[in-house]
């Protein structure tokens, strides 16, 4: 009779350290990998000014997902996603589902793609490399008129 009532003491022992391991896992888990969400800027603003950790996906012609993923260093660490490009830019589709990481100094609330310097991964070097495109594409069609501009011929009307 009394190996019974040990068997059963001692299986409700271990349930119990069981319970309070898993409850232990938990938090920690939540604690130090779980992420707020925001729906609106003005939430991702709010946490984004303390640094708290959050995800976000907002945008209006190009979609990112901004994750705060805390100080580093002295300064907030964000990474952007972007998850969807303008519809009718080519370019932009393909940097689509591409991160960066920015730096963000501590307590202030911007857009973090807004100051590029800040960042680096695939995704700055995609969107600088458009720039360079685009700047390219728009000196070589004005290239004349820069010319006469420089040389000062007045403009034919």
């Amino acid at each position: 009779m009394k190996k019974e009532e040990q068997e059963k003491h001692f299986g409700w022992k271990w349930f119990v350290i069981l319970g309070v391991l898993a409850i232990l896992i938990l938090g920690i888990w939540v604690m130090f990998f779980s992420y707020a969400k925001c729906e609106t800027w003005s939430c991702f603003n709010n946490h984004l000014e303390n640094c708290d950790r959050v995800k976000f996906v907002g945008g209006t012609s190009m979609i990112f997902e901004y994750v705060v993923k805390g100080i580093s260093d002295g300064e907030c660490e964000v990474d952007v996603q972007l998850l969807q490009g303008e519809l009718n830019n080519k370019e932009l589709a393909e940097l689509e589902m591409r991160k960066m990481t920015c730096m963000l100094p501590e307590g202030v609330v911007m857009i973090p793609e807004s100051d590029i310097g800040n960042c680096h991964g695939m995704l700055k070097e995609g969107l600088q490399d458009l720039v360079i495109e685009k700047l390219h594409s728009y000196l070589v069609q004005n290239l004349g008129r820069i010319n006469l501009e420089v040389l000062g011929v007045p403009e034919a009307d």
